[in-house]
């Protein structure tokens, strides 16, 4: 109907002679001057009164107050959103109350369903009884091909006529109206609109103008063609399960909106938020996306979808999947992730489309949401490591806070807070600690997280600020600062003196700094 999508009208050169126009709040509120011109120019306008029972067109109303006072045939149709019987004849009611009593027939819109086979064609034949049971005026079925054939290939046949979409090609199913383009011009409006054929040739059960013009629901066929049966093709959906909060990257092939108009060449092969979705049947999708900037729904097979820059999480992927050591996936580590296993990462953005994930564990595989699902998690913080270059013949002082040696022992409150002589060290990363040492006197190997570490006492010599600048305390306990300093990379001379655990720097110009060896060198 309006709301089709696609704008293209291959194998399709026939033009009508006078339109057949179908009209929803997409064409926006008609004026008088509008409508007087329309009359000239279609043979009838079909018209949108509403979308489900829970919406009513905008300008409906005032679009067909219009078509009576200038003399505008017109029909009137629902755009169905039924989900089982009971709600098909609520939708039914609601249209028929909405609906201008001056449409000529009345026309069912089924073109997007949750429902199985089955069950949509019950629902189908309730909206026509009770259609029938509320008017006498001709009930036309409305979709396209493979939908049609699908979803209510038993139930469109009670209909007075069908109404057939097929934008690529002549429809091969019986139809008595073929909407064969989304890009007609409409001289009246100014812009394109969907239009449909009737005439002898292009269907292949005709009925004259007068039939559809007519109130009466007798079916007066004059020339009856070979109805070819129908040829449900199989339709291979695009991913329709994208979810608000996912990036939706459009297609450089994306040619129609939901809702006829074009995508221009400028929005395409851009990134936009998915901020709605909504269940629909049509064409290769089963979805539609509303997307933030562009402000329109889009077909799902017309966007790839990318999971957000910098979630984190849980990404468990659908297939076996290649893990890549660069962000561009051109360079592949060997290994893979395989199908249903869950690996954690953070979601990078490098440039157009490339949103990818990377890995805790190190390399790269695709952000896009048709390749795994995602579990949003806390992002761990980085771990801050304990100084972990402590060297053979350094004095350890054991910090209260101590728990366990490295082996999972108990650290006795007895040896903490004491100072022990460095005999060994090890590179292992554990916990907030890229080192071991081993102390004699504890015979122990403890976590560099778990010491403070100090020049042996007594040593004397030059000494090497590594980083910052340093306070020179007049006193042994750093209570008092001299007003004086020694910057990063400053060489002087001093002497290791003890003060309790507090080892200090004894300088030979005078004064006193910090003699722990993560700050100085020696």
């Amino acid at each position: 109907m309006a709301t089709v999508g696609v704008l293209f009208t291959f194998g399709v050169s026939m033009k009508a002679s006078a339109a057949i126009p179908d009209i929803s709040e997409w064409q926006g509120r008609l004026t008088s001057t509008q409508v007087s011109s329309l009359k000239s120019q279609v043979s009838f306008v079909i018209n949108r009164v509403q979308y489900g029972s829970g919406y009513e067109d905008l300008y409906h109303t005032s679009n067909e107050n219009l078509y009576v006072k200038y003399g505008v045939p017109f029909g009137s149709y629902d755009f169905a959103t039924f989900t089982n019987v009971a709600s098909a004849k609520a939708e039914a009611q609601k249209f028929y109350a909405r609906a201008n009593k001056n449409t000529r027939f009345y026309v069912l819109d089924f073109e997007t369903t949750s429902m199985n086979s089955s069950t949509s064609n019950a629902a189908v034949k309730a909206w026509y009884s009770e259609m029938r049971s509320l008017t006498s005026k001709k009930l036309i079925f409305y979709s396209y091909q493979s939908f049609a054939s699908t979803y209510a290939n038993s139930s469109r046949q009670i209909f007075d006529a069908q109404w057939i979409a097929n934008y690529s090609n002549r429809p091969t199913i019986s139809y008595s109206l073929w909407q064969y383009t989304s890009s007609y011009y409409l001289k009246a409006l100014g812009q394109n609109v969907d239009n449909s054929l009737s005439d002898s040739s292009s269907v292949t059960n005709y009925h004259p103008l007068s039939w559809w013009l007519s109130t009466s629901s007798a079916s007066t066929t004059t020339t009856a063609k070979p109805v070819t049966k129908p040829v449900a093709k199989l339709v291979t959906y695009a991913y329709s399960s994208y979810k608000v909060g996912q990036y939706a990257y459009v297609l450089n092939s994306a040619t129609g909106y939901y809702g006829s108009t074009k995508i221009p060449t400028s929005a395409r092969q851009k990134m936009y938020k998915i901020t709605a979705v909504k269940a629909l049947t049509r064409f290769k999708s089963k979805q539609i996306v509303y997307v933030a900037g562009l402000n329109k729904w889009l077909y799902a097979q017309d966007i790839n979808g990318y999971w957000a820059n910098g979630a984190y999480g849980a990404f468990k992927v659908t297939a076996n999947t290649a893990i890549y050591n660069n962000a561009a996936l051109t360079s592949k580590t060997g290994k893979q992730v395989a199908k249903g296993a869950s690996v954690k990462g953070t979601v990078v953005h490098q440039s157009g489309n490339t949103y990818q994930v990377k890995l805790d564990n190190g390399g790269y595989i695709t952000g896009l949401v048709t390749a795994s699902t995602y579990t949003a998690m806390a992002k761990p913080k980085p771990i801050v490591y304990a100084y972990s270059s402590y060297k053979v013949g350094q004095s350890a002082y054991v910090s209260s806070g101590a728990i366990n040696y490295y082996g999972g022992a108990a650290i006795p409150k007895s040896v903490r807070q004491k100072m022990y002589r460095i005999t060994a060290v090890k590179s292992v990363t554990k916990s907030r600690s890229k080192q071991i040492v081993y102390v004699s006197g504890l015979n122990k190997w403890l976590l560099a997280q778990d010491i403070g570490g100090y020049w042996p006492l007594g040593s004397s010599g030059k000494f090497t600020m590594k980083y910052g600048t340093a306070n020179v305390y007049s006193d042994v306990k750093l209570s008092h600062r001299s007003g004086k300093t020694i910057k990063n990379g400053t060489k002087f001379s001093g002497k290791v003196v003890q003060s309790g655990r507090l080892y200090r720097i004894k300088l030979s110009s005078g004064g006193y700094i910090t003699a722990a060896v993560q700050e100085t060198n020696h």
